[in-house]
């Protein structure tokens, strides 16, 4: 399974906004290019609305994949506007975190649907395809779970204001 998709409750999403902080231009430090990505960030660090997504990503792990996670990064509400973007990356570092931990799982939070562009791809790693990527809907409240290993992508937004909340999932390095 490439990834799973739910709808988050709207309280879940109030409560979690509350929490954000003011925004900032993003940056990319490791993709090695300064044209990686553009949008604005605000973190939520949060810890009881942290410790709730972390029991929606924990319920979707046991389903689907069974890996050992014990942690979640704060998370980050994201806006594109028209022309912004950000390119194909990886969520996984080249070494995991001082405390051993690495990203496992990410998901992202679709929060509006009232602009075009700004689609998210995922790639399927299948070589046989001729695309090679899935596109996923941007569906307000819909949360995508995805192996944070897994190259995937925002499309510039042609027209409004794309809003997310994205977040990784850490646990032990794989054995």
């Amino acid at each position: 399974m490439i990834y799973h998709e739910q709808q988050l409750p709207e309280d879940v999403i109030n409560r979690s906004l509350q929490h954000k902080e003011v925004l900032q231009k993003a940056e990319v430090r490791e993709q090695g290019t300064k044209d990686a990505r553009n949008s604005s960030i605000g973190w939520v660090k949060n810890n009881f609305t942290l410790q709730e997504y972390f029991r929606y990503i924990q319920a979707t792990n046991n389903l689907f994949w069974n890996y050992e996670l014990t942690d979640i990064e704060p998370m980050q509400y994201t806006e594109y506007d028209k022309g912004q973007y950000y390119n194909w990356h990886i969520d996984t570092h080249n070494k995991p975190y001082k405390n051993g931990l690495i990203r496992k799982l990410s998901f992202i939070v679709f929060l509006s649907s009232d602009f075009s562009g700004g689609e998210f791809d995922i790639s399927e790693k299948d070589p046989r395809k001729k695309n090679r990527y899935i596109t996923i809907t941007n569906e307000k409240n819909k949360m995508i779970v995805f192996h944070s290993a897994d190259w995937h992508r925002v499309r510039p937004v042609k027209t409004g204001t794309r809003n997310t909340i994205v977040g990784w999932v850490l646990g032990l390095k794989w054995r």
